[in-house]
């Protein structure tokens, strides 16, 4: 059974036969508030709190305890720490290259894997789609960007 919601709404909503908006007419005229989350977020994270005789920030709070997971093996706050630090390793899709013809296509974001599975010459093809061809020996300065 549904029940009609009483709403108190300024906004008056127009709709046809069918249930639907008309042109012209949104269901939502005053849309999402812009920001409000990551407002509210922000604030808190800028916080004072009495840790220990010690004024810290929430956000102090935060990053201490990810370190502490860190140092207990969490890998989860390793990687976390990493991809604030460092940011995000970029993936790189590889054609592995024999005497013949290419064989395979991998995603990588790690140079060192990819030292260890090329034979002689790798094709590394771009995200923009450029390709160049390197050697096995070259991978160790080779540095993606």
């Amino acid at each position: 059974m549904k029940k009609k919601k009483n709403t108190s709404s300024k906004h008056e909503v127009i709709r046809d036969e069918k249930g639907q908006y008309l042109k012209g007419h949104s269901g939502n005229p005053g849309g999402r508030p812009k920001n409000t989350l990551t407002t509210i977020l922000k604030e808190r994270m800028m916080e004072d709190v009495m840790i220990n005789d010690k004024w810290l920030t929430t956000a102090d709070l935060i990053v201490d305890q990810a370190i502490q997971l860190a140092l207990e093996g969490d890998m989860q706050a390793i990687k976390w720490i990493f991809e604030r630090v460092d940011g995000r390793p970029i993936p790189m899709r590889l054609e592995l290259v024999t005497e013949h013809k290419p064989f395979r296509v991998l995603e990588i974001g790690f140079k060192e894997t990819l030292k260890n599975i090329a034979d002689d010459e790798v094709i590394v093809i771009e995200k923009d789609g450029t390709e160049r061809v390197e050697k096995k020996m070259e991978f160790d300065t080779l540095i993606v960007e």
